[in-house]
């Protein structure tokens, strides 16, 4: 019968190095001699990261998370590496660490690396979901200028080609003032649609559409004003039919939501719907 597993305190965790590693397990588990440091540290040891890719976190998602810590347990250590003074620079992890202290717990399950904190900082948080597109923006940017990595070297990173992380770093072509009104509204607005924004060249269209997106226009949506916008100008007439596109499209949003309020509505409503109705009529008999 195979021997048990000792429980590791913090007495046990201390090595000749006077930094915490975890005893020698080869022997025992068959386990690699570069088998990454797993250590328990206080969190007061924990320095935060001055590159810290996550820029904003959201105080209900720490909420969450701590309450699934507390029931679950701590599933994915956070990731340090050593500082001075027996201290420890965070890497990745912000998230989990500001959840412990929500908890009001002193320590942490901690994997020690000595590799570049920046670096792999970057490489785990693009590897994750739950980055604003921003964030995940900036991130990627960081990697290309900083550390040298091609389009396709991230695109492999974060699963998807070259083309896709080119839509991702041309979000930060944004307007400054978009990219902060987008920070509160993540949760609504997908990357997709600032995607999509930051592909219009006409600033005008642009500022039309991020209020619109503001509102809870679709992706759909979005193309499709797009494809109008696109499409060839007809030659004065051109920018009226483009305007008579984003009208169409908001015109049938009201038309969704009058839908819920049918019998609210009164005789002179009724009468400028019917009137409106004709209209339309008479504009698609001239087709």
């Amino acid at each position: 019968m195979p021997p048990k597993v000792q429980r590791a305190t913090r007495s046990n965790l201390r090595g000749p190095s006077s930094r915490p590693v975890l005893q020698e397990m080869t022997g025992t588990f068959g386990l690699s001699t570069n088998f990454p440091d797993l250590v328990e540290l206080d969190l007061d040891k924990i320095r935060p990261n001055p590159d810290q890719p996550r820029t904003r976190i959201d105080p209900d998602g720490i909420r969450s998370l701590a309450a699934s810590i507390e029931k679950y347990g701590l599933q994915q250590p956070i990731l340090v590496r050593p500082a001075d003074a027996d201290e420890y620079t965070l890497i990745a992890g912000q998230r989990r660490l500001e959840a412990h202290r929500l908890l009001g717990r002193v320590t942490i399950f901690a994997i020690i690396s000595t590799g570049s904190a920046e670096e792999i900082a970057l490489i785990e948080n693009v590897q994750r979901e739950d980055l604003d597109a921003v964030d995940l923006a900036r991130s990627l940017e960081r990697l290309a200028e900083r550390h040298g990595y091609t389009q396709e070297a991230i695109g492999a990173l974060i699963g998807c080609d070259r083309a896709e992380v080119a839509r991702i770093l041309a979000i930060l072509r944004l307007p400054h003032e978009v990219l902060e009104e987008y920070r509160p509204r993540a949760r609504d607005i997908s990357r997709t649609t600032l995607a999509e924004l930051a592909q219009v060249a006409d600033p005008e269209l642009q500022g039309t559409l991020w209020e619109q997106a503001k509102q809870g226009l679709t992706v759909k949506e979005l193309r499709e004003i797009k494809r109008i916008a696109k499409a060839p100008d007809a030659g004065s007439g051109g920018h009226v039919l483009r305007e008579v596109g984003k009208s169409l499209l908001r015109i049938g949003k009201d038309l969704e939501k009058l839908r819920q309020h049918t019998r609210a509505l009164g005789r002179e409503h009724r009468d400028r719907l019917r009137e409106l109705r004709e209209e339309i009529d008479r504009v698609l008999a001239e087709e």
